[in-house]
């Protein structure tokens, strides 16, 4: 499938130009504010058993404590979510987009008649120190067939508080941007290499430009809107996407295209 590989280059072709605008943004606020962005992590490889690939790559954001305290809410969790399709969409200079239906949220190239990735409605988790957002695969054309209805794109978010010195009232906000269980289009042989160097490459690019934009905090006004009332507990049964209740997180190896729901960890 030669439109693949051909997107994944120009992508890779806007990759730079992006990332030097938003480094250039970050270093003057990080100085102003008393901000610091950690070192960036990446973890990413293939599941030779199964052909999965996984994609984790991590950041943490120290921050004064008031600032993360004004943000930590439901609220904002699913502001972070939408600021993540619309960095993405930013990131791209325009290529991609991500259109919204009553299914889920569909990445797109140009145009909606062209879907790389789909993803399913997001699951929310939160809690005291802990924020997650989580949209299952769906399909699309850098999903291969096997990989239809599989694994799942997930933002966390862990907060440490108490970690200045001197008395500074600072806190730390662990950031974890995993794809766990995709099964590329680009999956075996030569093919592989293609994806590992553009499509994959892109990602993690794209993971680390939108940990350092957080740094920011200028969240974006959500898509849905489900938590704009203030939700700030799981005991909301009528939220389309309400915060599971107790349970345990799903694991890429459980991963099966059966359409059900996992459920996660209790907030």
């Amino acid at each position: 499938m030669p439109f693949v590989p051909l997107v994944a280059v120009v992508m890779m072709v806007t990759t730079y130009v992006a990332l030097k605008i938003t480094r250039a943004r970050l270093r003057a606020q990080e100085r102003r504010e008393n901000i610091t962005v950690g070192r960036l992590v990446n973890h990413t490889g293939l599941d030779a058993e199964t052909g999965a690939v996984y994609s984790i790559q991590t950041a943490s954001i120290t921050t004064p404590t008031e600032r993360l305290d004004g943000m930590w809410s439901t609220h904002h969790l699913e502001r972070l979510a939408r600021s993540y399709w619309l960095y993405m969409e930013r990131f791209s200079l325009g290529l991609v987009r991500v259109h919204y239906d009553d299914r889920g949220r569909y990445v797109c190239f140009l145009s909606r008649h062209i879907p790389l990735l789909g993803f399913k409605e997001p699951e929310y988790e939160f809690g005291e120190t802990l924020g997650v957002v989580r949209w299952p695969i769906d399909r699309g054309l850098l999903i291969s067939r096997k990989g239809r209805g599989r694994g799942y794109l997930e933002i966390e978010v862990h907060r440490r508080d108490g970690v200045g010195k001197d008395g500074t009232p600072l806190s730390r906000a662990y950031v974890e941007l995993e794809v766990s269980g995709f099964y590329p289009t680009l999956n075996s042989g030569l093919a592989y290499l293609v994806y590992k160097h553009t499509q994959s490459r892109y990602h993690v690019l794209l993971a680390y430009g939108f940990m350092r934009s957080l740094a920011r905090a200028d969240l974006a006004p959500s898509k849905i809107g489900r938590f704009a009332a203030g939700i700030q507990s799981a005991g909301d049964e009528e939220s389309p996407e309400r915060i599971p209740r107790r349970g345990r997180r799903r694991t890429a190896s459980e991963d099966e295209p059966t359409g059900t729901t996992p459920r996660g960890l209790s907030g």
